[in-house]
């Protein structure tokens, strides 16, 4: 029968459990960091033309005015009707905003600032149909946006004036209403 053997463990260094505690605070309190425009600096990447246009963008959340259009399940049951945003390296930005096709252009600083050269507005490919509550506040919101950033699967715009919108990073857009 072979001996068996016994694992003893030492107990910690006075303080070494306290050092742990310590550390692992300070990690945890680094990774939940939030700046002031709600994005996590650790999670955040250089937003240039480059980054931005080679993605499409899915609105999940807008704020403008003090109103407030958050993704839920209605929004998930009527993709078609989501705004989304979309660039080349050129600058030209469309995409829908929400019932309606849009067209704009934008100049993006290296430190993620914008700058409007031709504010988005309903373009006027198509027939123009009557704007919902969402798509008139996203119209209002993205001219007035001066600021983007980009998170994990994530490009957030901002405003001074409070402004803000949230896209996801999607492969394939809604389809085109009818």
């Amino acid at each position: 029968m072979p001996a068996q053997r016994h694992v003893h463990f030492a107990p910690p260094r006075p303080g070494f459990s306290l050092a742990v505690s310590l550390l692992l605070s300070l990690l945890i309190s680094a990774c939940s960091h939030v700046d002031e425009q709600g994005a996590s600096p650790l999670l955040m990447e250089e937003a240039t033309t480059e980054t931005i246009c080679t993605h499409q963008w899915l609105l999940e959340s807008l704020t403008v005015d003090g109103r407030e259009h958050k993704s839920h399940m209605f929004w998930r049951k009527v993709w078609r009707d989501r705004p989304y945003f979309t660039c080349d390296k050129l600058g030209f930005v469309r995409g829908s905003a929400g019932t309606n096709p849009y067209l704009g252009k934008f100049s993006l600083a290296e430190d993620g600032g914008i700058e409007w050269l031709k504010p988005p507005k309903i373009s006027r490919m198509g027939d123009r149909r009557s704007s919902s509550e969402l798509e008139q506040d996203f119209l209002l919101a993205l001219p007035r946006v001066n600021r983007a950033d980009l998170g994990v699967d994530r490009l957030i715009l901002t405003g001074a004036d409070g402004t803000r919108l949230e896209f996801q990073q999607t492969r394939e857009l809604p389809p085109a209403g009818g």
